[in-house]
């Protein structure tokens, strides 16, 4: 490909539409809309010159319209909107384009599904590692555990991010790299094979979780049994005892946001830090 022609293709390219943002409702509706703009190219060229030349003309649109998709992810501007004010909501759910919760996804290798019922909140009860709180009707980390979770999240700042996250997803760390995502604003890690292996909500959320895992190792007996996408869980979903940032100490709040995906909004209580920006988890409202 042509210097020109990559310069072309980079300035039309719309990587929030595009990759693994890309709206497969969008892609149906504009495939659909771009076949019969070719056919009836086609067919006025016919009608006015050759049929064959008719075809060829059908073909050309439909190529060029394709490649729009392709590259920019819709053909008809405004899509986006489109699909999400008139499609119903059961048929954007079939394509699965809710964003990944930190609570849901964070830590777990690509492909990793529950089997059975798994509650990762009376996990952490039964383990003795939350327990309800004195003065509210709600959970509080157990006395103590806070301070030596704290205490490895020092340890976890001071040390190599790459082999730490290798241990975490049982990789060997030459084939792990860190990659921060830019259109998500996560820490992605990934494996030479250039798939995702796991990802999390920023490097707080991922300094977390990575203390997160030897305390748990330290407090749950059948911690190191658990499959990895288990851990993952219940690892991301003890980020909601935090109290400070673990990349910075700052303060965190909770906050009720609207989470745009491709297609769809979704209500969320998001954890943020309030000093760095960091968000560290994110939760169905």
């Amino acid at each position: 490909m042509s210097t020109a022609l990559v310069r072309l293709v980079d300035r039309v390219r719309q990587p929030e539409y595009t990759g693994a943002n890309r709206c497969i409702p969008c892609t149906i509706v504009n495939v659909v809309l771009a076949l019969a703009f070719a056919i009836a190219v086609g067919g006025v060229v016919g009608i006015v010159g050759r049929a064959a030349t008719g075809a060829l003309a059908a073909s050309v649109v439909l190529v060029v319209s394709l490649l729009a998709i392709y590259v920019r992810g819709y053909l008809v501007p405004g899509t986006p909107t489109f699909t999400k004010r008139y499609f119903p909501d059961r048929v954007l759910a079939w394509f699965d384009k809710e964003p990944a919760l930190a609570s849901q996804n964070d830590g777990q290798t690509q492909g990793d599904e529950g089997s059975g019922k798994f509650d990762p909140e009376r996990i952490l009860v039964d383990g003795g590692v939350t327990v309800p709180c004195e003065d509210e009707e709600d959970l509080c980390l157990a006395d103590g555990l806070r301070e030596r979770w704290r205490s490895h999240v020092v340890d976890v700042r001071q040390g190599d991010r790459v082999e730490q996250v290798a241990a975490f997803v049982e990789r060997d760390p030459e084939t792990i790299t860190l990659d921060d995502d830019p259109s998500e604003d996560r820490i992605v890690a990934v494996g030479t094979e250039g798939g995702a292996v796991a990802h999390w909500e920023s490097e707080a959320a991922l300094v977390a979780d990575l203390a997160g895992a030897r305390l748990l190792n330290e407090q749950l007996p059948t911690w190191a049994d658990r499959p990895l996408h288990e851990r993952g869980q219940i690892v991301g979903g003890l980020r909601a005892f935090l109290e400070t940032c673990p990349a910075c100490d700052g303060q965190i709040s909770i906050d009720e946001e609207t989470v745009e995906s491709c297609c769809r909004s979704y209500e969320v209580y998001a954890v943020t830090c309030d000093d760095c920006g960091a968000r560290l988890l994110e939760v169905s409202a």
